[in-house]
């Protein structure tokens, strides 16, 4: 579930309406899952370029301020996976490379892994390092590789700290023994064997033909001269963890201010070449300025929040570009399905045909979405389609109202159903975030859709991103449904998402054949892709069927930078720009 590389515009994220929480490094697409409905957005994309941008002029010159606004606050915590938001992850992946990144076209290549090869078992993986070097000129070696795994497995980040990354290294041999704290290194389990300071051997508790893809690629290595004597209980105090002083990437820490902004430099020691743009700052401001700050200069990019109405406006301001290619995520509506009003499935698949999710996309999204019904995205090379057997559940509140009378939720008097587990009223509440008028808009939908089949919805007051993140991973009794929306990473594992005991399962549901369909999916039979996709369509068809969550679209991504801002074409994915240490300003 973590995306992979660096300089994308997303990551896996908690972001109310387009995207939502996860962390990850960079890149581009998705390793969970959205589903594949069969509507299509509407007409709104002719607002917007659909094309990636073309080659940039001219010879590359350094120097220059880049700034890229988000407009989410981004948390204070920048150790690699120590935090699980979108808005951090951001921050992380231009200061932290990971082992493996993607090319435009979304194919796996060597970032900090040079190269790679496998056992004749398909169980023991040898990876070589690329020539590179710590910020501090330090080389990276293969023990902070395995001081990062160790990290990743500890007990104390899965509990003290409350990690949500510890899945990466789980298929490693000994993660288990690590976790309960029976061992503290992959070195003493057998899972990690250092060959060289610049190769090491892992090996797995079983074939796993996603392994590399969606769980060891996403490393991004910390330092161990650095970090190791500073105990782990004390990282989210320490320093480095609120501004690290040596990184791998391309771009160092000079100053954070609070949640407002990061300033970088550029990493002379990068071992891809020093980048070209001299300093970066990332910058929070509000949506409600975005277009302004771009027309005057004041910001060359905008990274995540620009609103869809925004699309054409910025389009129409000379020397601004906007690109809106498909996000590999999805943006849903999210249900505790353990509680006794969402634990009939049929009461999900009856709230999957209560929203009107097409109208929505057209009139709150401007067309820049796709309205789906499953756990992969259209962009995904294993979505499945209605072909495969993908209900789409184009609206339909008839059907809707059918299902809650099987379900036992009667028509009351007054025009509301009564819930069957309590003999009262239903009134659900709905909580979503604040500072996005596009989530607000989903929200009051949302309410008079489920209206429209008696479905009494509260809106809860809106509250601080981060503040409902956690609520929702936490599990607060405070939360009942809520909004938010998965950024993907590239290969499509469903696991860290979707099976019963994943830390990412915001759902808490619980499934056994779901569980089942997962281990096909990474079987040694799927180190066949064409095996590999059809066991990801069943999984998708039990997912589609049993409505853990309600799946509302994947939005397409709206990029609007500078035209000052120059990005070389091979850069391009259909996600966003990548590489940021090749792009250049104009003087």
């Amino acid at each position: 579930m973590k995306r992979i590389g660096k300089a994308s515009m997303a990551t896996i994220a908690l972001a109310a309406s387009l995207t939502m929480l996860v962390a990850g490094c960079g890149t581009s697409g998705g390793s969970s899952s959205n589903g594949t409905g069969n509507s299509t957005g509407s007409s709104g994309n002719q607002a917007a370029s659909n094309s990636a941008p073309g080659s940039t002029s001219g010879q590359p010159v350094d120097g220059g301020t880049l700034t890229i606004a988000q407009t989410t606050k981004f948390d204070d915590q920048f150790i690699p996976d120590m935090d699980a938001s979108l808005y951090t992850a951001n921050i992380v992946q231009y200061a932290f490379d990971p082992l493996l990144t993607v090319d435009k076209n979304l194919n796996f290549v060597g970032d900090l892994a040079k190269s790679w090869s496998w056992s004749a078992d398909k169980k023991t993986l040898t990876i070589t390092l690329a020539n590179a070097n710590w910020s501090d000129g330090k080389p990276i070696t293969s023990a902070d590789v395995l001081f990062t795994m160790n990290y990743l497995a500890s007990k104390t980040y899965n509990t003290t700290l409350q990690g949500q990354y510890g899945y990466l290294v789980g298929p490693v041999v000994g993660s288990t023994r690590i976790g309960n704290g029976k061992a503290t290194s992959f070195a003493q389990t057998g899972g990690f064997k250092q060959i060289s300071s610049k190769q090491f051997q892992l090996t797995f508790k079983t074939v796993d033909a996603a392994v590399l893809w969606s769980d060891i690629s996403g490393i991004q290595p910390i330092p161990e001269h650095v970090l190791k004597s500073i105990p782990m209980k004390s990282w989210t105090t320490a320093s480095f963890d609120k501004m690290p002083t040596v990184v791998s990437g391309p771009y160092t820490f000079t100053q954070v201010n609070g949640q407002d902004s990061v300033q970088m430099k550029a990493n002379p020691n990068y071992f891809q070449g020093k980048p070209h743009i001299t300093n970066l700052i990332m910058k929070t401001v509000s949506p409600d300025v975005v277009p302004g700050l771009l027309a005057n200069g004041s910001i060359q990019m905008v990274l995540t929040g620009l609103k869809p109405a925004d699309a054409s406006k910025l389009k129409a301001i000379p020397g601004i570009t906007v690109y809106t290619p498909p996000e590999n995520g999805f943006s849903y509506l999210g249900v505790k399905d353990y509680l006794p009003e969402f634990k009939n499935y049929k009461v999900r698949q009856a709230l999957e045909y209560g929203l009107n999710r097409q109208a929505m996309v057209d009139g709150i999204l401007k067309g820049l979405g796709t309205v789906i019904s499953g756990p992969l995205p259209p962009v995904s090379w294993a979505a499945a389609t209605t072909a495969d057997g993908m209900n789409p559940y184009n609206y339909n509140p008839t059907k809707a109202g059918q299902l809650l009378d099987q379900a036992g939720w009667k028509m009351g008097s007054n025009g509301y159903r009564i819930d069957p587990s309590t003999g009262k009223e239903a009134n659900l509440t709905l909580s979503y975030s604040s500072g996005d008028p596009t989530t607000q808009a989903e929200a009051v939908a949302i309410q008079a859709d489920l209206k429209k089949i008696g479905i009494k919805v509260t809106l809860n007051s809106p509250m601080d991103f981060n503040t409902l993140a956690k609520d929702v991973e936490t599990n607060s009794k405070s939360i009942q449904m809520w909004l938010m929306g998965w950024s993907l990473a590239t290969d499509p594992d469903p696991r860290g998402l979707w099976q019963s005991t994943d830390a990412f399962n915001f759902e808490r549901w619980k499934n056994k054949t779901n569980d089942q369909l997962i281990k096909a999916t990474y079987s040694a039979a799927a180190f066949n892709k064409s095996y590999r996709k059809q066991a990801l369509v069943k999984w998708q068809l039990n997912v589609n069927q049993r409505m853990p969550l309600i799946f509302l679209w994947a939005p397409d991504n709206i990029f609007a930078y500078s035209s000052k801002l120059n990005i070389p074409a091979k850069d391009w994915s259909t996600q966003g720009p990548l590489n940021i240490q090749d792009w250049w300003l104009s003087q």
